[in-house]
């Protein structure tokens, strides 16, 4: 979807010029419907009909490119060199006014068509019903407009004489202003909430690793806290800290260092089940919440993440300022994993908690796991199960 404030100007200011042509269109079909036109009236209902087709197909375009569609360049002038053809040329010709109407209310069913179909909604949430809603209204356009072909071509002689007449057009003529300022109103709507979205996403995202920034992991945590202690689930926590991410800065430049924090952020993120968050808690450290995740369950992802990091290489070939001869670098991780069975619920509790444990990983020596799970063992009732061997230091 279109994004970015030039970008919605730009598509906000060709509505508007769609808008204006087509109310161009409508003000020359009342005055065709006055006494003070010079020449046949069909004529200026024709030119209606041409200026109102063009603005819709813009309103269309619009559409298209907010909805990050392709949008075809030409086609507007498609339309209108299609009805200005058929226009000139039953008229000239003195055709029955029946296929006169026929056709140019065939291309008006054509562009409202097309726009019900590039207003369609994919998914269930707020935005795609207003989508929906949008797509109906169009599709309701055009199953009038139908509607009217069909009494067109059902009519005889005398009555398409009078169509200018026809006590439908003032009703079709509201019911197409009405459309057409509730599709506007919805679609601005619709980009205020995705302004609003991209601001909120700007505000707990981290411009660096895409990851959640520290105060969208706090929210993210809150949230996790609420939901775990209410239904009595453990709750999982892990710090992960790049070792000598300082060296790695002083020895080949801080560009380097964003492709490994990124590269970082991207395999511990491919290593998280579904439900996992993950957030940029400070430099180089990133947190890990894990719902419904033990003590132990939490050591045996963190080893899996630090297990990846260290087999896996940064690729830093396309940095420019590194030379040809250093194509990637090893890295590896400390960690620190606490979870609600050893610590309780209280979210500062296992920040810090967590950050102890990463502490004394990197004390004993780095690229390592520590752990309260000595703490759990020495809970539980029975001494001597085989878990007892479990340790509180994974190197």
């Amino acid at each position: 979807m279109i994004s970015g404030a030039y970008q919605q100007r730009r598509l906000i200011m060709g509505w508007v010029r769609g808008l204006l042509i087509f109310a161009c269109g409508l003000a020359v079909y009342f005055f065709s419907q006055t006494s003070l036109i010079i020449g046949p009236q069909s004529i200026y209902i024709a030119a209606a009909v041409t200026l109102v087709a063009q603005g819709l197909s813009q309103l269309v375009n619009g559409i298209r490119m907010f909805r990050g569609y392709r949008v075809y360049r030409y086609w507007t002038l498609l339309v209108i060199t299609t009805l200005l053809a058929c226009n000139a040329v039953m008229l000239n010709m003195h055709i029955s006014n029946r296929w006169l109407l026929l056709s140019n209310l065939a291309v008006l069913l054509w562009i409202f068509a097309y726009g019900s179909r590039s207003l369609v909604g994919h998914g269930k949430d707020f935005v795609a019903n207003i989508f929906w809603l949008c797509c109906s209204l169009f599709a309701m356009v055009g199953l009038i407009l139908a509607i009217v072909a069909v009494k067109v071509g059902l009519a005889d002689q005398a009555s398409l004489d009078g169509f200018g007449d026809w006590s439908i057009h003032a009703y079709l003529v509201s019911f197409f202003m009405l459309i057409i300022t509730a599709v506007v109103s919805l679609l601005l709507l619709i980009m205020h909430v995705k302004a609003q979205a991209g601001l909120q996403a700007i505000a707990t995202l981290d411009g660096l690793t895409g990851v959640l920034n520290r105060r969208g992991l706090q929210e993210a945590a809150s949230r996790m806290q609420a939901v775990s202690q209410r239904i009595q689930l453990p709750m999982g926590m892990l710090i992960v800290d790049l070792d000598y991410f300082k060296k790695v800065n002083d020895v080949y430049g801080h560009l380097v260092g964003d492709v490994v924090l990124k590269s970082c952020a991207e395999t511990i993120r491919a290593a998280l089940r579904g439900g996992d968050v993950i957030g940029r808690y400070g430099g180089e450290e990133f947190c890990i919440l894990m719902p419904n995740t033990g003590e132990q369950e939490a050591m045996v992802l963190a080893e899996r993440i630090r297990r990846i990091i260290e087999v896996t290489p940064v690729s830093i070939a396309g940095v420019e300022s590194m030379s040809r001869e250093t194509q990637a670098i090893k890295c590896t991780v400390s960690v620190g994993a606490v979870s609600s069975e050893t610590m309780g619920y209280v979210i500062d509790a296992l920040f810090a908690a967590a950050d102890q444990n990463l502490y004394r990983a990197k004390q004993n020596g780095r690229n390592r796991i520590v752990s309260n799970i000595e703490q759990l063992l020495d809970k539980s009732p029975v001494k001597g199960k085989p878990a007892k061997r479990h340790a509180s230091v994974i190197a």
